[in-house]
């Protein structure tokens, strides 16, 4: 018969859910704890056997999930607004398809070069 699991000197009840026993040891042992010690630690404390891949797909989902940092400020995810002088903003070319729907594209030409020299 197995000995009962022993953690802080206490007796550990027999985890039945792997995934926490795994969040346990990287709680105790770190989160650069390898598989192999991991399994170790779970086999003496919890008394589970669990095979290093296992483990390792646990310790990826665990630090995966606590790794995540959320939606991004808008922002931050928002490309950098042009600065440039010469820059044509929206609003001026809403004026300029205004101008065109009321004078007409020949019209606007003309004022364009009218205003350019």
């Amino acid at each position: 018969m197995a000995k009962k699991p022993i953690e802080n000197g206490q007796p550990v009840e027999k985890l039945t859910n792997k995934a926490e026993a795994v969040r346990r040891a990287l709680a105790k042992l770190g989160k650069k704890a390898t598989p192999t010690e991991i399994q170790a630690y779970i086999k003496q404390h919890f008394d589970v056997d669990m095979t290093t891949k296992v483990i390792s797909v646990y310790k990826s989902k665990l630090s995966k999930r606590r790794r995540r940092p959320g939606r991004k400020a808008h922002a931050e995810s928002a490309p950098a607004p042009v600065t440039l002088t010469e820059a044509i903003s929206l609003r001026d070319l809403r004026a300029l398809k205004e101008l065109k729907d009321r004078h007409g594209l020949s019209r606007l030409r003309e004022l364009l070069e009218l205003v350019s020299h």
